[in-house]
């Protein structure tokens, strides 16, 4: 990785968003310009984790919500500031982009976790956070978190 001038201007300016609390951009530009490889950088920077989906041949909705709740748990339960690396080519079904800007906007996809779920996922939180708190406040807390 050659570092010039731009690139150092342009992983700066990467980084002051990604410390922002919910911070997010969308970064625009011609195949083969870097920016994967400055988000990287600039998250290693950030002391981020990264997150990214693996496409396979038959990534569908089960695999996209199910690496949705991963990526939730990483961020809601462990409480681990984390970048999500999405290019447009992982966008296999609209409902991907519908569901990313829901989580832009609200924080949460509506429907990800059935009402089995919940309980197990209060259970780590409670264990993780060290809190003892209601369902609701335990919700509220995972979502501010993501």
């Amino acid at each position: 990785l050659v570092l010039f001038k731009d690139a150092i201007r342009q992983i700066c300016r990467i980084h002051r968003v990604l410390i922002m609390p919910r911070g997010n951009l969308l970064l625009v530009g011609v195949g083969g310009s870097g920016r994967h490889s400055l988000t990287r950088l600039a998250s290693y920077i950030a002391g981020n984790d990264i997150f990214s989906i693996e496409l396979t041949r038959h990534y569908g909705r089960d695999d996209w919500h199910d690496d949705m709740k991963c990526l939730f748990e990483k961020t809601g339960v462990e409480n681990r500031s984390t970048t999500f690396l999405l290019s447009d080519t992982q966008l296999q079904d609209e409902i991907f982009l519908d569901e990313i800007h829901s989580v832009l906007t609200s924080g949460l996809i509506n429907n990800l976790y059935g009402k089995d779920e919940l309980p197990p996922l209060y259970g780590r939180l409670r264990r993780r956070r060290a809190v003892e708190r209601e369902a609701t406040e335990l919700w509220s807390l995972f979502v501010e978190s993501i």
